[in-house]
């Protein structure tokens, strides 16, 4: 999230909540309903974030979703004989419909879609390493399954990190498409609910589900969200959240025979619970670094190949001089160089392909996500949690 950007989301941040204060003495359900759009519009953008935007962040969402805890208690409680649940907050349709169905004996996992993905690893540019970890240590398991049985290799966690848009998502995707595992995305705004046991119900509904619905790929995305520190953490549902999930993963490696595969994805690893890089947990670990100089290249090639350009294009340059640049970068010089060609074409009447200049151009307006900083936090962290197990 670049500084225009930032200042977009505070200024949007900053009117729901005033909007939600505003409500609270005359509207107490709409308000509860309001910091819970807060908390989730928050959840959702936390992936473009750098780490001090999403701490900054976050602390506003906890605060949103405790306030929300505070109005819904404050609430008459429902006079049903044996009923002393929480009454839930009104919120908009379709919202309510997600949180409410959650349970035993729903369609929690229909509900996420599970699709079998077209992206190949072939598709991702370099990350050859990556690829053969995981084609080693999970791709073979499910070609060989009688052979998997026989060494005792039923099944791998996959736990993904490093920093935003290296390719996480697309590592996931082609996981499912070499194994042929339909795979659900689960973000942190549609599981979390602070009502009393709501969260943990989610948690055991997604887990119970998934064995009824194997093979199966659970991919959870942006997972410090779903799965933070608990020693850094207020909130009591968290805090209840966090050891439910710890329990069902146990509980799954014992039921599951390598049908349900979890993989975990984060740019902030360090924010994630201590006992989630227990290798039972996840036993496999991968650092997903940013390109280096040649796929950097490729990557170039691959979201140009389908846009009109001029000859000349450099290509193994432009991957010299976008160092730092990830793939989710080099995405957008890219669409920044077709909008100037597509200026251009429109000032002037005739079609213009991109040009080199005018991706050099894009590049110098750009500047590159990844810093040598964060690079240090990731190789601390490995240092401490991944060569030590």
């Amino acid at each position: 999230m670049n500084p225009d950007e930032e200042r977009r989301f505070v200024s949007e941040i900053q009117a729901l909540v005033e909007e939600a204060m505003s409500m609270e003495s005359s509207d107490p359900h709409g308000a509860a309903t309001k910091y819970l759009e807060i908390s989730r519009k928050i959840l959702d953008g936390s992936s473009s974030m750098n780490p001090d935007q999403k701490k900054k962040f976050m602390k506003i969402a906890d605060t949103s979703l405790n306030r929300r805890d505070e109005i819904t208690r404050k609430m008459p409680v429902p006079n049903r004989a044996g009923d002393d649940r929480q009454p839930a907050a009104k919120v908009p349709a379709g919202q309510s419909q997600k949180i409410e169905k959650y349970g035993p004996g729903t369609e929690f996992i229909v509900d996420l879609h599970p699709e079998i993905y077209e992206t190949t690893f072939d598709d991702i540019a370099g990350l050859d390493e990556v690829k053969d970890t995981i084609i080693r240590q999970v791709i073979k398991a499910r070609e060989r399954p009688d052979l998997a049985r026989k060494y005792g290799i039923t099944g791998r966690n996959i736990f993904l990190f490093g920093p935003p848009g290296t390719g996480k998502t697309s590592i996931a995707q082609a996981i499912s498409h070499e194994i042929s595992y339909p795979m659900v995305t689960v973000t942190p705004s549609y599981i979390l609910d602070n009502r009393f046991g709501a969260f943990e119900k989610n948690i055991r509904s997604l887990f119970e589900e998934s064995l009824t619905h194997a093979p199966i790929i659970i991919f959870f995305d942006e997972f410090e969200s779903l799965a933070p520190r608990r020693s850094s953490i207020n909130s009591s549902y968290m805090k209840r959240g966090v050891p439910e999930m710890l329990r069902q993963m146990t509980d799954l490696r014992k039921r599951n025979d390598g049908q349900v595969i979890l993989i975990a994805a984060t740019n902030n690893p360090w924010d994630v619970d201590e006992a989630m890089l227990n290798p039972e947990r996840f036993d496999t670990r991968i650092f997903i670094p940013p390109p280096d100089q040649k796929s950097r290249s490729e990557i170039f090639r691959i979201f140009l190949k389908d846009l009109e350009l001029s000859d000349g294009i450099d290509y193994e340059e432009l991957g010299v001089i976008s160092e730092g640049f990830s793939a989710a970068d080099i995405k957008y010089v890219c669409r920044t160089a077709a909008e100037y060609a597509f200026s251009r074409a429109v000032d002037s009447g005739v079609a213009s392909p991109i040009s080199d200049v005018d991706i050099r151009k894009a590049l110098e307006s750009s500047h590159p996500s990844i810093t040598d900083a964060q690079m240090r936090k990731y190789h601390d962290f490995m240092e401490k949690y991944i060569q030590k197990t």
